[in-house]
């Protein structure tokens, strides 16, 4: 009788039995993962891509940066409004850099929140890229873009320290009557260029200084405390490797964008080397494009130094800087000083 009872219970509960021993094993196994051997995730519910994303604290200031990477994967272009994220239920408003994209290209989308969060401390919740769909070809004005649309997604990630900026390349080449557009217009890939390559650099970055530096092949050395690298990455779309355009494209343009929050007033230096055509921009949240440099530095065919320092108030800022070159070698290189990002 005890064997029948035994036989019984073991086949009553013995689906039970392993469904918790699972269970039990799952709850060891995550518990023995460390932290650093799970990765931010991004997810995407929608037709816009998110590539990557970070998350940082300041605990003495008490905010937070939440910083994404995103893709356009429509066959048409979007007009970028903001991006909200919420974390715990609570929404936050940021920007995204570019904010007008063609199909393929990418953007740094960046919201600081009013927390913070310890060191490794999980932060989970989601995010909407807030837009206007663009029915119409690529080099449309921008003005035909009226259809809101929104795409959302989730995010896992865990808290570090030190935030990490991430400038966002479009890159493009063009015809030798193509140049850069006035100092004082937006910011924008023209609509001759074919790009060619985008995606994002991660900048070398300390306490007080952002640097950024590309250049072709033939010109190295150490700008800003960045070495020069070879752009575009690819040079698959350079003539035969070398430092000349394609037949009918014998000149290069490339915008490199990227998102900053200020936590306090700032003085924010922006400094500059190139040859050929350079311009920089920036614009606060809901703001227009401004114009650091004006009309005065557009140097040709030899590296010259623009520098300005701009009083700017707490808050995050959209920054972008437009190179041209007649395919090279040339020099882009760039830097952020007095920012507290």
């Amino acid at each position: 009788m005890k064997l029948q009872s035994a036989v019984e219970f073991l086949t009553t509960y013995s689906f039970l039995i392993i469904v918790l021993s699972a269970a039990i094993l799952v709850v060891f196994f995550l518990v023995g993962t460390t932290k650093t051997a799970i990765e931010s995730q991004c997810v995407s519910f929608s037709s816009i891509a998110c590539n990557d994303m970070s998350f940082y604290s300041q605990a003495k200031t008490n905010y937070s940066i939440a910083i994404f990477s995103i893709t356009n994967s429509q066959n048409a272009p979007i007009n970028v409004t903001n991006i909200t994220v919420t974390l715990k239920s609570v929404n936050y408003i940021g920007i995204c850099a570019p904010s007008f994209l063609y199909q393929g290209q990418e953007a740094t989308c960046m919201a600081n929140l009013s927390t913070s969060l310890a060191q490794g401390s999980p932060a989970q919740g989601f995010y909407a890229v807030n837009a206007k769909f663009c029915d119409s070809p690529v080099g449309s004005p921008i003005s035909n873009c009226t259809s809101k649309a929104s795409y959302g997604g989730s995010f896992y990630a865990y808290s570090q320290r030190s935030p990490v900026s991430i400038f966002s390349v479009i890159a493009g080449i063009g015809n030798s009557t193509g140049q850069l557009p006035a100092y004082n217009a937006m910011p924008l890939l023209s609509t001759d260029y074919p790009t060619v390559n985008n995606g994002d650099w991660v900048a070398k970055q300390n306490a007080t200084a952002i640097a950024y530096a590309l250049g072709t092949v033939g010109y190295s050395g150490n700008y800003f405390g960045v070495e020069a690298s070879p752009f575009p990455s690819d040079l698959y779309y350079l003539d035969n490797n070398a430092i000349s355009c394609s037949s009918g494209y014998n000149s290069t343009i490339s915008y490199a964008y990227t998102a900053i929050y200020l936590n306090a007033n700032t003085a924010l230096s922006f400094n500059a080397y190139a040859d050929n055509a350079i311009a920089t921009w920036y614009r606060p949240a809901g703001g227009g494009w401004t114009s650091v440099y004006g009309s005065s530095y557009w140097p040709s065919n030899s590296v010259n130094l623009a520098s300005n320092s701009i009083s700017l108030a707490k808050g995050l800022y959209s920054i972008a800087v437009g190179w041209s070159n007649s395919c090279g070698p040339g020099l882009q290189a760039f830097e952020l000083t007095g920012s507290t990002v």
